[in-house]
């Protein structure tokens, strides 16, 4: 099974996201929520992802997957949250996590390797509570092409700013 069919178990386990927005220019919009992430490489192809605001796969291998929810949402530790995108990996072996300011706020950010349905892959995932919003940013890429693009998801993450919520 491959990683990218992968991450919609990942995507399916994180937090639900609000249905029906649009994704211009950078931008995600729906009734909720709107925010702004970081360009990617043109390389990177977005495809739709059950669960998700938004998800993008590389042709090379890997995905990155957002996730936002704004509705009836329990006030939750970040490493609770984190915790809760990771139901389904197996053999979990966590490298870092670290706490770090994005877009004004506290967000956590965990790095490690699992197994999903038996394949092994590595994980970057970022969560950010602000303004009764919870953000889940992904990636899940096999070991041998992680660190190629973890430097996409970085800067991906690096340009996320929550803009004000509008008609999705």
């Amino acid at each position: 099974m491959s990683v990218a069919r992968l991450t919609s178990g990942v995507a399916l386990t994180a937090l639900l996201s609000c249905a029906g927005g649009r994704f211009e220019a950078g931008v995600y919009r729906d009734s909720q929520t709107a925010y702004r992430i970081g360009s990617l490489d043109p390389a990177w192809i977005r495809f739709s992802l059950s669960g998700s605001n938004l998800a993008f796969r590389h042709p090379g291998g890997g995905s990155i997957v957002v996730n936002s929810t704004c509705r009836g949402i329990k006030d939750l530790p970040l490493d609770v949250l984190v915790n809760q995108s990771l139901f389904g990996v197996e053999q979990k072996r966590e490298f870092s996590r670290q706490t770090f300011t994005l877009d004004g706020r506290l967000a956590l950010r965990v790095r490690l390797s699992g197994a999903m349905d038996g394949v092994p892959v590595d994980m970057d995932l970022v969560v950010l509570k602000k303004d009764d919003c919870t953000y889940d940013l992904q990636l899940v890429a096999g070991e041998a092409v992680f660190p190629d693009r973890d430097s996409d998801f970085w800067a991906f993450v690096q340009g996320f700013e929550q803009l004000p919520a509008g008609n999705g």
